[in-house]
């Protein structure tokens, strides 16, 4: 491998460079030695505005072989602009598959209404909604109210909550093993990874506050859902259930509802969903993270990214992690509030690499149209209050590479 030479880096830029009052001139930008790239680096950092804009500070007054990648590491590498960025933007939307038939995979959560609690089930394949009073919020209660349910219609396979205590209790674990279904939580501090049941209990909440809560229950299953085609109560028990709205008693018989044509329909309202929700946040996929390495955890709710920890594993569920903070306490957390600390790489490796070309094929930023160079400006003579000299002309600097 040659040996590196710090002029192998102006090579291409030769007919860009020039001289002016012992100035070396890269087209109006000064060209700055190498022992004093460093302090530039952070002069042009100054008030963390951001790689775009340090760049544009740059190509403005100084230049050297590598200057893009220098300033991309600079900023990439900044603690404070790290601990004061953003919440991560949201993620592309993950809808839940559909379930071959009713009560195979149920949704649960607590509410608390005027002073009350209650517990919320929703069915993902018709929509039906359970709502149950809760005397106490405790396990027993949890338990002893879906004990009711299952009788009704069966045990589900699949039981979805979040990570309340009631949920995740050495008690409820006992349950689930006894009833023989499959318990699955979403991420904590994340109520978008359960959104069935967020608009489950939106939706119970409304039915509440009415006068009589058993006849609006009875009328939002008797409606059909935009989603499925048919209403709740129809792909429940296969029938309409009579309200206090006058059918005809045809209407009352048993009509079941063709399970080819729910699918389609449920896929329809999801695939539009999903896309006007992507489009709205502007939603777009984080990189995955790998075990061992470091991050910041922020929830939505904090103000800095400032709490490390070390990812240990990718969780079973969707788009979390196993997280080990400095206290060594384990926790689950969605992949939104993590933000990858990046490695740091050698200043020196990273300035031949730049100056020879492997971070940066063009000496200059890439543009629009890609990696073309900035066309020379008709005076690349700069003028600055801080050089103390008037313009003068140029002298064009000719430089040769050897191999």
């Amino acid at each position: 491998m040659a040996e590196f030479s710090p002029v192998r880096g102006f090579h291409a830029a030769r007919a860009h460079l020039s001289e002016s009052d012992g100035l070396v001139l890269y087209q109006d930008r000064i060209v700055i030695p190498t022992m004093l790239r460093s302090n530039i680096l952070d002069q042009l950092h100054v008030g963390h505005q951001g790689l775009t804009e340090c760049r544009e500070r740059a190509k403005s007054s100084v230049w050297w072989p590598g200057i893009g990648a220098q300033i991309t590491e600079k900023v990439r590498t900044c603690d404070f602009c790290r601990e004061h960025k953003p919440t991560q933007r949201w993620e592309p939307l993950l809808t839940a598959p559909l379930p071959g038939g009713p009560w195979q995979r149920i949704v649960t959560d607590l509410c608390e209404l005027e002073g009350k609690s209650f517990l919320i089930v929703v069915d993902y394949f018709s929509r039906d909604i359970e709502i149950a009073s809760l005397t106490t919020s405790t396990s027993r209660q949890v338990i002893n109210k879906l004990k009711h349910m299952f009788v009704r219609w069966g045990i589900p396979l699949e039981l979805v909550s979040d990570n309340a205590t009631q949920f995740t209790s050495a008690e409820f674990q006992d349950f689930r093993q006894k009833y023989g279904f499959n318990h699955i939580t979403s991420s904590p501090h994340y109520p978008q990874g359960n959104g069935a049941a967020e608009r489950a209990v939106q939706t119970a909440k409304h039915i509440l506050k009415q006068p009589d809560p058993c006849l609006a229950l009875m009328s939002y299953r008797s409606t059909p859902i935009a989603a499925t085609g048919a209403s709740p109560a129809q792909l429940m028990t296969g029938r309409q259930i009579r309200t206090t709205l006058p059918v005809l008693e045809n209407t009352l018989l048993p009509h079941p509802v063709s399970h080819d044509l729910v699918p389609q329909k449920d896929s329809v309202v999801k695939k539009a969903y999903k896309f006007f929700y992507n489009r709205r946040h502007s939603a777009h996929s984080l990189p995955e993270l790998c075990p061992g390495q470091v991050v910041r955890v922020k929830l939505d709710g904090g103000k800095d990214w400032k709490t490390p920890a070390k990812v240990i594993s990718r969780s079973k569920e969707s788009r979390s992690y196993l997280v080990e903070m400095d206290n060594g306490t384990m926790l689950r957390r969605n992949r939104r509030h993590l933000q990858a600390v990046p490695e740091i790489n050698n200043p020196t490796e990273q300035q031949q690499q730049a100056e020879s070309g492997a971070l940066q094929q063009n000496c200059d930023f890439p543009t629009s149209q890609g990696t073309a160079q900035r066309e020379p400006s008709e005076s690349p003579v700069l003028t600055s209050p801080t050089l103390g000299s008037p313009p003068r002309s140029t002298t064009p600097v000719r430089m040769t590479s050897r191999g």
